[in-house]
């Protein structure tokens, strides 16, 4: 009788699985972020999500280079504007984005020292990848 209770026991821990994986590789409402010397990457699958975060960048632009901004906003469903924003010195704007639908911009500036970036997300619904690297 014990080792029948034992091979149940055992068949039903070894038969049980978690959710499954997302497919998009996104958990919802959980940021991915990478803050590197040579890359600063916001990854996120928001689901009527706020968020409001200042980062200091790590991103080194070398003065023959420059700093080059790729946003793609997908399965928008916000009803609220969404801002992510980078600033330089003094607090000057380098990139401002408004997220507001879906879209997809690419930005080269010649700016040699990105300081700050803003991400401002209020009630925001869908998916965001953002990549700014020196190029």
């Amino acid at each position: 009788m014990k080792n029948l209770l034992f091979i149940i026991s055992i068949s039903l821990f070894i038969s049980c699985v978690g959710p499954p994986d997302p497919d998009h590789g996104l958990v919802e409402n959980l940021p991915a972020i990478i803050n590197k010397n040579d890359v600063f990457s916001f990854s996120l699958r928001g689901d009527v999500f706020n968020y409001d975060k200042t980062f200091d960048l790590s991103i080194n632009v070398p003065s023959n280079k420059s700093l080059h901004s790729t946003l793609i906003v997908t399965d928008f469903k916000g009803q609220d504007s969404s801002t992510i924003e980078i600033l330089g010195l003094n607090d000057t704007i380098v990139y401002s984005y408004l997220l507001n639908s879906n879209i997809t911009v690419t930005n080269n500036d010649k700016s040699n020292s990105p300081k700050l970036s803003k991400i401002r997300l209020n009630s925001f619904s869908g998916i965001i990848d953002w990549v700014v690297t020196a190029n």
